[in-house]
């Protein structure tokens, strides 16, 4: 059941990385690589990070699925472009299941919990920012999109919670919950992080 949601996410991931940057204009290779990019890009920063073996070499399903719905993405984008709520919902549940996934797969390795928390939501923005940097666009982090706050908050959560109840499932179910629903709700109520700095129109 996670093998599929994992790759679920990984589609998810890819679909709307892809519609992220119609506007700049790519052709179908430079689509299908930065699809691919926002799908894995993530987890495949935290191996290298943390000196592990790459996921998707292991398993290069995560490339296949990844690649095929990119290339679905880029031939059907109005049609996704109408379900676009419907996708930023699945988004936010696999951001919220990527990053609780890495935060235990540190958390495995016997490290910190800080690195643990940190590795999850890197795992679930790093695929986003470097679609952006190689897209020439805002990255999320300059936006205010409540997107990474509740993986933080749901990854800090989990870690909390892992040694409390008798079983990891427990702690990852209640994370995943109330991760994906903060993200929901912002989603739903278009809510968006304060800003730090105004700009005074001169």
């Amino acid at each position: 059941m996670l093998y599929f949601q994992q790759m679920l996410g990984t589609a998810v991931f890819a679909i709307t990385g892809l519609l992220a940057i119609q506007k700049v204009g790519v052709d179908l290779f430079g689509a299908v690589v930065l699809g691919i990019i926002t799908a894995i890009g993530g987890g495949t920063i935290r191996d290298l990070l943390l000196d592990q073996p790459i996921f998707w070499i292991a398993d290069f399903n995560y490339i296949w699925v990844a690649l095929v719905t990119s290339l679905l993405a880029f031939f059907l984008t109005n049609r996704l472009h109408k379900r676009y709520q419907l996708l930023l919902y699945l988004d936010g549940f696999a951001a919220a299941l990527f990053g609780l996934v890495a935060t235990e797969k540190v958390m495995a390795l016997q490290l910190g919990a800080p690195l643990a928390v940190m590795m999850g939501v890197l795992t679930s923005i790093g695929g986003g920012i470097a679609r952006d940097v190689l897209a020439g666009r805002a990255s999320l982090l300059m936006s205010r999109e409540i997107y990474a706050t509740p993986v933080l908050l749901g990854c800090t959560l989990y870690v909390l919670l892992r040694d409390t109840f008798p079983s990891i499932r427990i702690a990852g179910w209640i994370a995943l919950i109330l991760t994906s629903g903060f993200r929901f709700l912002a989603i739903y109520k278009g809510l968006q992080m304060p800003a730090i700095f105004s700009t005074r129109q001169r």
